[in-house]
């Protein structure tokens, strides 16, 4: 059966009950502890900005936005739960990221987050692992300002978007719309991410990500970088790895079109075993891609990567998509023997044994349906 997508909030209506009970101030309890319901903008004693309540917050409290517009740079250390009602903006013009959050379990929902210089949303890169964050329900655009025509450069002021010294004509990775990394279980539903550099982001640069859940949400019009990218930048035997994620029911149109970027990219930017040693090569695996929309992208719907032998782009699924008409801004990595110039559902191109799943896709109005690119490898779909 073909799952064909379906795009839907996923953030919760406060009803009438609950409106009043921020309003008046009452507190949300819970089993066991005392929560608060902190107000930002609105109501007796309310904050003027979301970090003032932050910094208030006890951890477990909830924290409702009013309309308005917010300062950016907001950094969450502390498990909250952070409500925007009427989509308040939290404009990050100046400021690394609109939000990073720190603290497992934590939820941002309902947020017009733009203008950031990296990240509009960043759940991770600390010093722990993050787990159990929601992100749902926002709309988070223009961001990734650090590097606005991903032409490659060294002076931007947030060091993710400046190029790598050893590959100075590559453009740095600025992050994207939404970033999760060094992060597990962890929830983003419902979002609509467009006119970023590229859209969601998952990666292993601080340590594994994995079991996290991208669904339902509108990833479009991002032009310099995927719509949704599985980034393998760390060796699993140094803790790295992005693997068992599950990407479904988004709708991601009009990505990479005016650099190089697919509607889904799993790939790995790290060597492959050095001398030998398995587990030192970058490690992108087991991931499930289904019953996404696709069309309209740079690269190919759903593109695989394998750049040097060692690297794991095993046990990868792609099953149940609707696809229609990609790889725009023709795949040049590989060439110019593996250079695939037509119009491409899915594109598998390796320098490492690869074994993934291909099955169950709708893929029309392509040249190519499904495209392999052997490159001194065995690809097994």
């Amino acid at each position: 059966m073909v799952l064909i997508p379906r795009v839907r909030a996923a953030c919760a209506v406060l009803g009438s009950a609950a409106l009043a009970a921020v309003f008046m101030g009452a507190g949300a309890g819970t089993a066991g502890a005392a929560t608060s319901t902190l107000r930002v903008g609105c109501g007796h004693n309310a904050y003027s900005t979301i970090a003032a309540a932050v910094s208030a917050a006890s951890s477990g409290d909830t924290i409702v936005v009013c309309p308005g517009t917010y300062a950016g740079g907001v950094i969450v250390g502390k498990t909250l739960s952070i409500v925007g009602i009427g989509h308040p903006v939290i404009d990050a013009t100046g400021q690394d990221n609109g939000v990073q959050v720190l603290a497992s379990n934590s939820s941002i929902r309902g947020f017009t987050v733009e203008n950031a210089i990296g990240e509009g949303i960043l759940v991770g890169m600390g010093a722990s692992p993050v787990s159990g964050v929601t992100v749902s329900g926002n709309t988070v655009k223009s961001n990734d300002q650090g590097n606005p025509t991903g032409a490659p450069i060294t002076d931007s002021p947030y060091p993710q978007c400046n190029a790598n010294p050893a590959t100075p004509t590559v453009p740095g990775d600025c992050g994207e719309g939404i970033h999760v990394i060094n992060a597990f279980d962890n929830t983003v539903v419902g979002n609509t991410v467009t006119g970023n550099g590229g859209g969601i982001l998952l990666s292993d640069d601080d340590g594994a990500t994995y079991g996290n859940l991208i669904e339902f949400n509108i990833v479009s019009g991002n032009t310099l970088d995927c719509g949704i990218t599985l980034a393998g930048h760390t060796p699993e035997i140094f803790g790295g790895g992005v693997h068992d994620n599950t990407i479904r029911g988004n709708w991601v149109t009009n990505n990479g079109v005016a650099g190089q970027g697919g509607g889904v990219l799993l790939a790995s930017g790290v060597p492959g075993n050095v001398q030998g040693i398995p587990g030192t090569g970058g490690a992108v695996y087991n991931n499930l891609v289904e019953g996404n929309y696709l069309a309209g992208n740079g690269l190919a719907g759903v593109t695989l990567h394998s750049h040097s032998p060692g690297e794991d782009l095993n046990g990868n699924a792609i099953i149940g998509n609707l696809i229609g008409t990609n790889n725009l801004a023709p795949d040049l990595d590989f060439g110019p023997h593996y250079f695939d110039g037509q119009t491409t559902g899915v594109i598998v191109t390796a320098v490492s044994n690869v074994s993934i799943t291909i099955e169950h896709n709708i893929i029309t109005n392509d040249i190519n349906g499904i495209w392999v690119g052997q490159v001194g490898s065995t690809i097994t779909v």
